[in-house]
């Protein structure tokens, strides 16, 4: 039976009625979602980067590659919608840090069933190693919201080393109990164990009921640090700078069909000042920062790697769903770089050995900065923590054999609401809808599930109508079909508020406002975003 929704006003309110596999309940496939955090849209090689990502792009081109995936503009909201097909209004509650402490105490709200909950009722194994960033508090943690193990960064950053850069800025947490800095292994490097505790938690599988592993890594999240050994691993060669980074990356990308042929990149207005009118020390800085960046996501990639071979040794590979996604665009902060940067900036230096050698190494902080990240998210405009594509789009791939779409590069409309219906309609469970749960009040979801349209089953994962929005603060965006209003505001403007429309599937880069040209569109999205979303 297919996947049903009910739809009010063009946004999903998600009560699902039924799901579209054919798969008997006793085999139901393992999940395995993995994450990356900040990492750009084109750092992949199976989406253009020139970074090495063999096993990554092994799964990517195997699969289907999705290169119109939306998340939402940072770590915490991305995550939200991920556990909750929900929208972030309402579901994330607001509550300003504890007296003395730096840590956000945000949390998704209790009136959300998440999707680990629900797959454990569905029969399923739950674990997660990895950062959680939906709650520090008891009660909120995932060893209380669905998931039989657990090794989680509680809160939204950490070194990715056994350190801990000021009291009371993040929080380790093994299957509900407190995890010390000095109780990590002397080797402890973040990626190198989250996945080890995966395959731990893998390993001790004995009932050999179907599982879901979620893993959510740190990398590229500054601080950019690596293991020694993969430190030099890139040294030398981004001597060319993040111009000709970027415009290596659209060419190769263009080349692979991941974006649309044809694009202006004369049209591309970057905030990063031009790397040619940089001095020599500069250029070497930012150089040194993206080699960093590079090896993290190497490594990051080794690690899947170490995933797929105990799969394929068990013999699970066959009958696991892995999808890969990250949260959000790659991220233009220059702590470190910069010490005067507002917030952690000025505590940087106090804290912190940042000495140009130090950097990559244990005790040092620096960020991807502004011309990189552009680069990151090419021909995307924009990075994390904007609406804008760069900050809301991200490369994402789903792999499983035999799927109607395997080997293909698919533009249809998808968010990471979605996520949590597609896993429950594999699952071969439904979501409860609004209503009564565990006793407690839930709220239904939003997403659809796109389990049928990847089993060729369906014409589209969402329907013309359905429409997703973002909000951040006064600023807001609306994505239905092929158009996209925004009243986004970069770094560099003149700071004006103005509602743009862009038709992202043939102009994905945001470069050709047809705002004036299409102002009833313009005022019909703006409504729906106003009355749905806002």
């Amino acid at each position: 039976m297919k996947a049903r929704v009910i739809l009010l006003g063009g946004v999903l309110f998600g009560i699902l009625f039924g799901c579209s596999s054919d798969i008997p309940s006793n085999q139901q496939p393992n999940i395995l979602f993995i994450v990356a955090d900040d990492l750009g849209f084109t750092d992949l090689g199976a989406f253009g980067g020139e970074i090495s990502t063999p096993n990554l792009d092994e799964l990517a081109f195997a699969g289907v590659r999705l290169n119109n995936f939306h998340t939402d503009r940072a770590c915490q909201q991305t995550r939200v919608m991920m556990m909750a097909s929900s929208g972030v209004s309402g579901a994330l509650e607001y509550f300003p840090p504890a007296e003395g402490s730096r840590e956000r105490r945000n949390r998704l709200s209790l009136n959300w069933a998440t999707l680990p909950e629900l797959l454990q009722d569905a029969g399923y194994q739950t674990f997660m190693a990895g950062k959680w960033d939906l709650g520090i508090e008891e009660g909120y943690t995932p060893a209380t919201r669905g998931f039989n193990h657990s090794f989680v960064q509680l809160g939204a950053s950490a070194s990715h080393f056994a350190e801990n850069f000021w009291d009371d800025y993040s929080l380790y947490e093994s299957d509900g109990e407190p995890v010390e800095y000095q109780d990590m292994p002397d080797d402890f490097y973040s990626t190198n164990y989250y996945t080890q505790k995966m395959l731990e938690f893998l390993e001790s599988d004995a009932d050999q009921r179907p599982w879901f592993a979620y893993l959510p890594y740190t990398t590229p999240h500054w601080p950019l640090q690596v293991p020694e050994d993969e430190l030099d691993r890139y040294a030398g060669q981004y001597g060319e700078g993040y111009d000709a980074l970027r415009l290596s990356r659209v060419n190769s990308a263009n080349q692979l069909g991941v974006i649309p042929g044809g694009l202006n990149l004369e049209d591309f207005e970057p905030v990063a000042a031009p790397w040619e009118g940089l001095s020599a020390e500069e250029q070497a800085k930012y150089s040194r920062v993206q080699e960093i960046y590079a090896a993290m996501v190497s490594n990051l990639d080794t690690n899947v790697g170490r995933l797929i071979a105990h799969l394929k040794d068990s013999g699970q590979f066959e009958n696991t769903v892995i999808m890969f996604t990250s949260d959000h665009g790659a991220s233009s902060g220059e702590y470190g770089q910069r010490p005067t940067t507002p917030g952690r900036g000025p505590q940087i230096p106090v804290f912190i050995d940042n000495s140009f050698e130090n950097w990559g190494r244990p005790n040092s902080f620096v960020d991807h900065g502004q011309g990189f990240a552009e680069a990151a998210t090419a021909p995307l405009k924009g990075y994390k923590g904007r609406i804008s594509e760069g900050g809301l789009r991200a490369a994402a791939f789903i792999h499983f054999p035999d799927l109607a779409v395997s080997g293909s590069i698919d533009g249809s409309f998808m968010t990471i609401m979605d996520v949590l219906p597609t896993f429950l309609d594999i699952a071969g469970t439904v979501h409860p809808g609004p209503g009564d749960y565990k006793g407690r009040k839930i709220e239904g979801i939003v997403g659809r599930s796109a389990w049928p349209y990847l089993n060729g089953e369906a014409d589209a994962v969402h329907l013309p109508t359905d429409s997703a929005g973002w909000v951040q603060g006064e600023l807001g965006a609306l994505i239905r079909g092929n158009y996209k209003i925004t009243n986004e505001r970069l770094p560099g403007s003149d700071g004006s508020v103005s509602w743009q429309l862009y038709d992202i599937m043939s102009d994905p880069g945001e470069t050709q406002d047809l705002a004036l040209q299409y102002p009833e569109l313009v005022s019909e999205l703006l409504v729906e975003w106003e009355t749905n979303w806002r």
